[in-house]
């Protein structure tokens, strides 16, 4: 028996990303669902449900056109996919830069993709599904984080707990006020799971960081135990930065301190040597310009 669920509409409708037919409710405020197109909550909006595969679609995402022109992308129009099409089960939005799994805008020829709300919200700035007052998230479980259109007031520089990447001053936010958490919109709606093409395995979101110090295979640098991290389901100790998982690993291992200042200080000496041969070459100049010889 459905508890978390006013229903509206006792027709059944059909979707072409699942196999059952869907039946229209409105969900109630407080019910934690999730968009399987856009990977959005669905709480206090009407809803498209599969109550046995537990599938939801928004109403605005059930309604999508299967293909537009958009114009990020003018010379091929896109399709949409019920999933992505590449072999790791994920895609990188061309918009956002951000990993998805759900429904995507896709150009096979340019291997060019868009997650469903990207190109909504460039088509149309002011979506008509406005994202949810409050929510909760697995890597902050003890309190509900508020959706705000902008950061704190005289908060000064604000960084995402969730990928560690700083926060757009001007930008909306989701935060808890008790423990001056901050996540970025796009990062409560991250993939449980995605794969990268230099690696054999599944990668898994972890929400709470397990290791004393973990490098990022993929940038070389330190991932900070704040936040959140993916890691390889298969044991094999592989794991990256949110922020890298559509990047390309780095070749160059990062610095330690000690390297650190010994380069800073064989660029301050080659610094110094060059004003040197700068100011003999200028004072050569400048007796050879008043006629003033050795």
């Amino acid at each position: 028996m459905i508890t978390y669920f006013n229903l509206t509409n006792m027709d059944h409708h059909k979707h072409f990303s699942h196999p059952h037919t869907l039946s229209f409710y409105k969900s109630l405020e407080g019910a934690q669902l999730t968009c399987t197109g856009c990977n959005f909550p669905c709480t206090g909006t009407p809803v498209y449900s599969c109550r046995a595969c537990k599938f939801f679609l928004h109403d605005r995402c059930f309604n999508a056109s299967r293909s537009l022109t958009h114009p990020s992308h003018p010379d091929h129009p896109l399709s949409l996919f019920p999933s992505p099409t590449y072999s790791s089960g994920s895609f990188i939005c061309n918009e956002c830069n951000k990993t998805g799994s759900g429904l995507c805008f896709c150009c096979s020829n340019c291997e060019f993709d868009l997650h469903i709300h990207c190109a909504f919200n460039t088509l149309n700035p002011n979506p008509s599904t406005p994202p949810p007052n409050q929510i909760k998230l697995k890597s902050h479980p003890n309190h509900p984080l508020k959706y705000l259109p902008k950061p704190p007031s005289a908060s000064g520089f604000r960084s995402c707990d969730v990928c560690g990447t700083g926060c757009d001053p001007n930008g909306a936010l989701y935060h808890c006020d008790i423990c001056d958490y901050d996540a970025h919109v796009t990062c409560t709606t991250l993939p449980e799971s995605v794969r990268r093409e230099d690696h054999p395995h599944t990668l898994s979101l972890l929400y709470v960081y397990p290791y004393e110090s973990f490098e990022c295979d993929v940038c070389r640098g330190a991932i900070a135990k704040s936040n959140c991290m993916y890691h390889c389901s298969s044991g094999c100790n592989y794991g990256m930065h949110v922020k890298c998982v559509p990047a390309k690993v780095s070749e160059q291992a990062p610095m330690n301190e000690m390297t650190f200042q010994m380069e800073m200080f064989k660029l301050q000496s080659q610094m110094r040597l060059n004003q040197m041969a700068f100011d003999t070459m200028l004072q050569s100049s400048q007796k050879a310009a008043y006629g003033i010889r050795y």
